[in-house]
């Protein structure tokens, strides 16, 4: 019994650190994503200064990607300067309805690191963390499900 007992209190411990652990990578996650919102809406830091803070570019070859990238932190900014910054809510995939993410294929991404931010109750922009980094802000459509395109 008692060798019962010391496996069990042991398997919650674990439960209990993994679970602690979940949280606080959630927590970091969601403060890397504050940080790259806040200086997005910085119009005075440039769209490539952000890209070096924020973003991992791995797979970003050309000047014509990174030119869309810089493009697309522009037009993230425009869609942020009608906004408080403090009602943007950071919404795990996890935390999401069955609905609202059926049309989403991970394509093996770790979902727990996915998040979509919300505006309003409207979802304003999707993102995916990787290395410490946003690895995608770029939501698109292939097929009848949407994927995150990594740089």
């Amino acid at each position: 019994m008692l060798k019962i007992l010391s496996s069990f209190l042991l398997f919650c411990s674990v439960v209990h650190v993994t679970a602690q652990t979940t949280e606080t990578s959630t927590q970091d996650d969601i403060k890397r994503i504050k940080d790259f919102i806040a200086d997005v809406a910085d119009e005075t830091l440039r769209p490539d200064i952000i890209l070096s803070r924020h973003v991992l570019l791995e797979q970003t070859e050309t000047d014509e990607e990174y030119d869309y990238l810089e493009a697309s932190i522009e037009e993230i900014r425009i869609n942020l300067q009608p906004k408080n910054l403090d009602e943007i809510t950071y919404i795990p995939f996890q935390a999401l309805s069955r609905r609202e993410t059926r049309d989403i294929d991970p394509e093996g991404k770790p979902t727990a690191k996915m998040y979509f931010l919300h505006y309003r109750n409207r979802q304003m922009l999707a993102v995916y963390i990787a290395q410490d980094k946003i690895a995608s802000f770029t939501l698109v459509s292939k097929g009848d499900k949407a994927h995150f395109v990594t740089y």
